[in-house]
C-alpha cells in the first residue's frame, strides 16, 4: 500500500492511497467468504451455495461491500500515520476497486490541527462558599409560603399594593388600537379579565397599568399613559406614548400561611428548626453542584486560553447544524410556526454560525487532551450519556435504544460527547479550588 499526501490547508489534505492488485484480491477473497457463508439462495441452506453462484447474483452487492473494505483499509493505514489524525472526510473517489492491476482511492479530508498543549493542566479557579446563608433560607421559606398563599376576594377597600387584581384594558396609540398597530400586540393592546400584581413593576407588563391600579375600587375606570422607551422591542411602539382605559374588575388580597403544625406537615417537618435546617442543606447541595459545573468550565477556559489553532471547515459545519438545530427546537417550542422560522432562517444560520466556531474549538481542544492522555469511553460512560440523552429528549430508555440501532452516526456523536466529558473531569481534577467571600 503506497500513500501520497498533498496539504491543503493546516486542516485540509488531499490524499491518495493506492493498493496493489494482491491486496485487493485478498479483501475480495475475505468480501466473498461473508457472502457464501450468510447469503441466502434459493435451493441452498445458508452458507452451502457454490462460491460461482454467489460471485454472479450478488455481483453489484460483493462491489459495494468491496469498496467500503478497501475504504476502511486505507483509511486505518491512514491513521496509523504519525500526526494524520483524520477529522472527516470530506470527498472520497474509490476508483475501480476491480481493476486487474489494483486500484487508487483518493481523499479529501479535513484533520485535527496541530494543538501544542500546556505542559501541565493545572489551573486555578475561585470559586464562591457553599454554606447557607439566613438570606437564602428565609428566601426559600418565603418561596415555599407563596406557594401555599390564599387569595381571598375584597369588595370593601381600595387596591393595595401587593393586591393580585383583575383588570381590563385596551391601548391606543394616536387615537388608534395597539392591537392594530403591533405585530405581536399580547400584553401591550387590549386584555379582558388579565390578573396583575398591583404595583410589581419587576415583571412584564404595561408597567403605567400595574402602578396606576393602586387605590382604584372595584369597577373604578382609570386612564393612564405609558411612554416605550425608544429601545422597545416591539419595534411599532418603541419611542411612542400609548394612552390605556382601564377597569378594575375584582381584587383579591394574597394572605400567606403560618409556619405552624399544619404547615410544618404540609413540608415533611416537625418543627420550624428542623425545616430551616433541611432548606440550608439543600441550599448548599445545590451551591456545591453549581460550584462544580462552574470549576469544569473555568478550568477548560483557562486552558483553552493558552492555545491557538485553526479549525476544520467540517467541524465548523457540523457544530453550526447542531447549534441551528437546537435553536430551532427552542425557536417551535416558544409557539413559532414554520413561516416564522422561514423568515428568520438567515438571522438564525448566522447565530449558529457565531456560536458554532467556539464551540467546535472546545471540542477539538477536548479530543485532543483525551488522545494525549489515553483515556477511553468505556461500557459506564456510554450508560450514562444513554440516560442523559433519554432525559434531554424525554424518551424512554427502551425507545431511545431502537431509535439509535438505526441511527449510527447518532451513537457516534454520543460517544464523542462522552470522550469529552472524560476529557472536562480529567482537567477539572487538577484544578486548585479557592473558595472566596461573594462580593
Amino acid at each position: 500500500m503506497k500513500t501520497n499526501i498533498e496539504k491543503i490547508s493546516d486542516t485540509r489534505q488531499k490524499v491518495s492511497v493506492s493498493l496493489d492488485a494482491a491486496e485487493i484480491a485478498k479483501e475480495r477473497e475475505n468480501v466473498v467468504a461473508d457472502f457464501v457463508k450468510y447469503a441466502k439462495v434459493p435451493g441452498f441452506r445458508e452458507g452451502k451455495a457454490p462460491k460461482g453462484m454467489i460471485e454472479k447474483r450478488f455481483a453489484e452487492d460483493i462491489k459495494a461491500q468491496l469498496e467500503r473494505a478497501v475504504t476502511n483499509k486505507a483509511v486505518e493505514a491512514l491513521n496509523s500515520i504519525k500526526d494524520f489524525d483524520i477529522f472527516a472526510v470530506v470527498d472520497l473517489q474509490a476508483g475501480d476497486v476491480e481493476a486487474k492491476d489494483g486500484a487508487t482511492l483518493t481523499f479529501t479530508a479535513d484533520v485535527y490541527p496541530q494543538i501544542k498543549l500546556p505542559a501541565d493542566y493545572k489551573t486555578s479557579v475561585e470559586l464562591n462558599p457553599v454554606d447557607a446563608t439566613e438570606e437564602e433560607i428565609q428566601k426559600t421559606v418565603d418561596f415555599y409560603r407563596n406557594q401555599r398563599a390564599q387569595y381571598n376576594k375584597i369588595e370593601d377597600r381600595p387596591a393595595q399594593k401587593g393586591d393580585f387584581v383583575q383588570v381590563s384594558y385596551e391601548g391606543k396609540i394616536d387615537g388608534k388600537s395597539v392591537d392594530e398597530l403591533a405585530e405581536k400586540p399580547a400584553m401591550y393592546g387590549k386584555q379582558k379579565g388579565t390578573w396583575e400584581e398591583a404595583g410589581n413593576t419587576d415583571v412584564p407588563g404595561v408597567r403605567s397599568i400595574v402602578e396606576g391600579v393602586v387605590g382604584m375600587k372595584v369597577g373604578e375606570k382609570k386612564t393612564v399613559e405609558e411612554i416605550f422607551a425608544a429601545d422597545f422591542p416591539e419595534a411599532a411602539l418603541a419611542g411612542k406614548t400609548a394612552v390605556y382605559e382601564v377597569e378594575l374588575n375584582e381584587i383579591r388580597e394574597k394572605k400567606l400561611p403560618e409556619i405552624d403544625e399544619a404547615f410544618l406537615k404540609d413540608m415533611g417537618d416537625k418543627t420550624e428548626a428542623d425545616f430551616r435546617a433541611r432548606l440550608a442543606k439543600d441550599i448548599t447541595a445545590e451551591k456545591t453542584q453549581h460550584n462544580e459545573v462552574l470549576k469544569r468550565q473555568y478550568a477548560v477556559d483557562q486552558l483553552m486560553e493558552k492555545v491557538d489553532f485553526p479549525v476544520p471547515e467540517s467541524a465548523l459545519e457540523e457544530e453550526r447544524q447542531s447549534v441551528l438545530q437546537e435553536m430551532m427546537m427552542r425557536f417551535m417550542s416558544s409557539g413559532a410556526t414554520k413561516e416564522d422560522l422561514e423568515k428568520n432562517k438567515q438571522s438564525l444560520y448566522d447565530a449558529a454560525t457565531k456560536d458554532a466556531e467556539p464551540r467546535a474549538k472546545m471540542r477539538i481542544f477536548l479530543n485532543r487532551v483525551a488522545v494525549a492522555n489515553n483515556l477511553k469511553v468505556e461500557n459506564d460512560d456510554m450508560q450514562r450519556m444513554l440516560w442523559q440523552e433519554s432525559v434531554r429528549t424525554r424518551t424512554r430508555p427502551e425507545e431511545l435504544i431502537k431509535q439509535l440501532k438505526k441511527d449510527q452516526g447518532r451513537v457516534n456523536r454520543m460517544r464523542a460527547d462522552a470522550l469529552l466529558q472524560k476529557a472536562i473531569n480529567f482537567i477539572a481534577e487538577k484544578a486548585e479550588v479557592k473558595i472566596v467571600e461573594k462580593k
